[in-house]
């Protein structure tokens, strides 16, 4: 749904952030009641949009029951806590994360998108799914990228066929790996399989959006291409039935085919919805378009076997460092503008059986609480900070002075964006300040925040659209993992809609002579910086309305 301009610059700057999922509005209610529960992994998604699409068209329509996974990427009914989000009890924190409808559905495709990998902390990129029939209702549903691939196959032989190429079962689709005995036991060759079908569709996705860039921005477009993705893939392992996914994933001309039928779909969408197509990016004649993506997710079951074999026993830090190890690539990869050869580098660095001792203290420094998978995107995997285990521990964590989140209820934070713009019709303010609830010890609560969002203003006080001087809004926040976390999740609801985000700590930096703390928030994959000269304050009372809430932000420009 697209939301217009004032709701979504109040959203970007409330929680710092774009991309937590399109706007979520509230369900209607009548008498029928029926629940949807289950776990979303890849890693674990917190925060993700989990929703009922009944016409599976790859998007969350407004009539669609919707709900978020909780911080263990639990919607409806948590089994490690033994919280029913869904009962008549449950308070309004916790009803966020209950998935129920009013109409009665024999079988639907459950979607997941957006969120958090609470294994690498950074965002989710793309969706998940799983068909989910009347009968399997009151269980919880396990959701990853291998029930994904089979959420649009219905015929039994072709499903075995595509269990058979993945080396599995039927009963492996229930399986959650990376907890299966409910005391975090991994499943090693379940989570490479995993990571190997999500990260191949991510990648081919990524490039499919780089041109058909209105999907996911446009109503009743799917929210990203990777539904298309999976889709074809699972056609091509039933109708080819390659020896392996490793096989298929190293063969160019089936991956060729996949990224042709998948935009041919999307160009389809285009047509539907009368949007100005692009140009045809490749085919299997002329496969050009696509070829360096497919280059690059050749490369991926030799890297995710060099940082998850199958024949070790994994422990749970072990699955978080080669989780991250992992992203930084895929990062990289999915930003790549032209030819990035770094990528390279990265994926030379993670399979050269010579690297072996700076890999594992790479991933060991990964594990870590502090690790920063996004800068660690960035490097170019060579060079001085590449060539010894200290160095390598450096360029893998957030700076030293890069603090924890802790103690934030009873405390106030506010951020700035320290450009102003300029004169005479250029001006910016943007601030957002957040009241922080709940008892000292709790590591969740409600939030309050003040936003102010002024861009592109003019010196006479005039303001753009979508700016404001002052706006209050409310929410939840939790901060992932405990009391102490380098992530701060946010879920805000805005005139009925509800979004989430994510903040981390990011060091200081002292600008003019003031100490800043710097604060990174989630924005569409990227993280911008923001600063806050005071850090957590306590505070007395919080502001009762938009009027308080522009007494308490005063303007930085004058006007």
């Amino acid at each position: 749904m697209k939301t217009s301009a004032n709701v979504s610059t109040l959203v970007i700057c409330a929680l710092l952030i774009s991309c937590g999922g399109t706007g979520q509005d509230s369900a209607s209610v009548s008498e029928f009641r029926q629940e949807y529960s289950g776990t979303a992994i890849d890693g674990h998604i917190a925060r993700a949009t989990v929703y009922l699409d009944s016409n599976n068209n790859g998007a969350r329509d407004p009539w669609e029951a919707f709900a978020f996974t909780d911080d263990d990427g639990y919607y409806a009914y948590n089994p490690i806590t033994d919280t029913n989000y869904c009962a008549a009890s449950a308070s309004a924190e916790e009803q966020q994360f209950c998935l129920v409808t009013n109409t009665q559905l024999t079988d639907v495709v459950v979607r997941v998108n957006g969120g958090y990998d609470v294994l690498t902390g950074e965002p989710f990129l793309g969706q998940m799914s799983r068909r989910v029939y009347d009968s399997e209702l009151g269980t919880n549903s396990v959701i990853s990228p291998i029930t994904s691939l089979l959420s649009d196959v219905s015929d039994t032989t072709t499903r075995n066929q595509i269990l058979d190429v993945l080396g599995i079962t039927d009963a492996d689709l229930n399986t959650n790996y990376l907890d299966t005995d409910g005391a975090g036991d991994i499943d090693e060759t379940l989570f490479n399989t995993a990571l190997k079908i999500h990260k191949t569709v991510s990648l081919l996705a990524n490039r499919l959006e780089d041109t058909y860039s209105e999907i996911g921005e446009n109503y009743g477009t799917p929210s990203d291409a990777g539904a298309a993705v999976y889709r074809n893939l699972a056609q091509e392992l039933a109708s080819n039935t390659p020896d392996s996914l490793d096989a298929a994933i190293g063969d160019d001309s089936l991956l060729t085919r996949v990224l042709d039928n998948a935009e041919t779909h999307l160009q389809s969408v285009y047509t539907l919805r009368e949007l100005d197509l692009p140009a045809d990016i490749g085919s299997p004649e002329n496969p050009a378009g696509f070829q360096r993506s497919i280059d690059v997710v050749n490369e991926l079951p030799a890297l995710v076997d060099a940082l998850i074999a199958t024949d070790e026993e994994f422990t749970f830090a072990d699955a978080v460092g080669a989780a991250r190890a992992l992203e930084s690539v895929v990062i990289k990869a999915a930003n790549e503008n032209g030819v990035d050869n770094t990528i390279e580098n990265a994926i030379t660095f993670f399979t050269e059986a010579s690297n072996e001792t700076l890999v594992d203290a790479l991933v060991t420094s990964l594990s870590e609480d502090n690790a920063d998978v996004n800068g660690l995107a960035g490097n170019d995997f060579q060079g001085s900070d590449f060539d010894s285990e200290i160095e390598i521990t450096g360029a893998a964590q957030l700076p030293e002075d890069a603090a924890p989140f802790a103690g934030l209820p009873g405390n106030s934070l506010r951020v700035s964006d320290l450009d102003l713009g300029s004169e005479p019709d250029n001006l910016k303010d943007s601030e957002v300040e957040f009241y922080f609830e709940g008892a000292s010890t709790d590591d969740s609560g409600r939030f309050t925040a003040c936003v102010k969002f002024i861009e592109d203003a003019n010196i006479d006080g005039t303001l753009s659209d979508g700016s404001t001087r002052g706006e209050r809004v409310e929410g939840f926040w939790s901060l992932l993992g405990g009391n102490e976390s380098f992530s701060l999740l946010l879920t805000i609801e805005l005139f009925g809609t509800s979004y989430s985000g994510i903040l981390k700590p990011a060091g200081f930096e002292e600008i003019q002579g003031i100490n800043y703390q710097r604060v990174r928030g989630d924005a569409d994959g990227d993280f911008r910086v923001w600063h806050s000269a005071l850090g957590l304050q306590s505070y007395d009372s919080i502001p009762a309305d938009n009027d308080a809430c522009e007494a308490s932000l005063p303007s930085r420009i004058g006007i």
